[in-house]
């Protein structure tokens, strides 16, 4: 029975379509996460999961019962937003514990629940503190702790980190990971956040203009996406245009560029067809220009971006289409690409070639 189902959704907020056919499936337990650049329909969809938005078409269900005239508060969803929507008012034990009591569940057994809650969250000794006592990683933990309390058949998280610093970020990440998988809970998280996504869902969705442009495993997505679109999206990548040279029983080969040629070993385009070739640039490996050969390209150095571990080396072909490279910081002083307007010779990785239709 999977966690969370929702079948040819449209959503109409007056005469903007929103939501356009939106079928997806999450397994109980499993962790979805909805990506897409602003406006593109994932804060819409997380608010008609949650039941704040009513769906003209379509059909949501959750743990295998159908949301249909059930409003929010009958839904058994718990939420996190990005400012979190503490009570100011309340101490911590009362912010956590504000579900509970609408559900008329009093006494000890709402302070049982509660110490529960922030003993998973690791804040139980802060329970009688006020939220303005309390660090912006400490309430994120209490929203999330009164999200849990009281045990929804599914936790949507809407930019849930969003409100944090870097490092702070990082670290709740893998807290918020591994609480999900002790738990075991049905959970959708909407980010814009590429890094966010990736490292915590189990699946990913990309949304583009009120639709799942596509959805698969983070690994997969990046990886080998289904469409160029996507793989523009997600992370950085070189898109060059090229011509199917020569097919083969095992490949085939790739041409462009004046004389440059490559061998790849998959390829389900026709001989002579103009293609769409798109790779990482984490696997366009530089070389000095004493290196050009056929499988390589020769390119201009135009700017170095230091990245810490990684430097990004920002190029330019012949005929002006640019390309970037990453090298660690020995190569690139090794190879004095600080310099502007270096000739060197680009080598691209055949097996992470991914080959599109134009």
């Amino acid at each position: 029975m999977p966690g969370l189902e929702l079948e040819g959704v449209n959503v109409w907020l007056g005469a903007q379509h929103v939501l356009k056919n939106i079928d997806l499936s999450v397994a109980q337990g499993e962790c979805v996460a909805l990506l897409g650049p602003s406006g593109c329909g994932k804060t819409t969809t997380l608010r008609t999961i949650a039941g704040f938005i009513i769906p003209q078409e379509g059909r949501v269900s959750i743990a295998g019962k159908s949301t249909k005239d059930l409003p929010p508060n009958k839904r058994n969803v718990g939420l996190v937003f990005q400012d979190y929507a503490l009570f100011p008012h309340m101490t911590v034990s009362e912010n956590v514990g504000y579900g509970l009591r609408m559900r008329n569940i009093d006494g000890k057994a709402r302070e049982q629940q509660v110490e529960q809650a922030l003993a998973m969250v690791q804040l139980l000794h802060m329970k009688d503190r006020m939220p303005s006592q309390l660090s912006g990683g400490q309430r994120q933990r209490i929203a999330l702790a009164r999200a849990l309390v009281i045990q929804p058949d599914i936790l949507l998280l809407d930019e849930p980190l969003g409100a944090l610093d870097r490092k702070l970020r990082d670290q709740m990440q893998v807290e918020l990971k591994q609480l999900q998988k002790k738990l075991g809970i049905t959970t959708v998280i909407v980010t814009h956040d590429q890094e966010e996504a990736l490292s915590l869902a189990d699946r990913v969705a990309v949304m583009f203009d009120g639709q799942i442009a596509e959805i698969g495993k983070p690994v997969n997505l990046y990886e080998t996406p289904s469409s160029l679109k996507v793989m523009e999206f997600l992370g950085s990548s070189n898109i060059l245009s090229m011509i199917v040279n020569r097919r083969e029983a095992s490949g085939a080969t790739l041409s462009g560029y004046q004389t440059y040629f490559i061998q790849v070993e998959q390829c389900t385009f026709e001989l002579d067809a103009r293609i769409t070739a798109a790779i990482r640039p984490e696997h366009t490996h530089i070389l000095p220009i004493s290196e050009l050969a056929i499988d390589t390209l020769e390119a201009t150095t135009v700017e170095c971006v230091y990245k810490g571990g990684l430097v990004e080396v920002h190029c330019r072909l012949s005929d002006g289409t640019p390309i970037k490279a990453q090298s660690n910081a020995s190569s690139v002083q090794r190879l004095n690409l600080m310099q502007q307007g270096l000739k060197i010779a680009l080598r691209l990785d055949p097996l992470r070639l991914q080959l599109f239709s134009n």
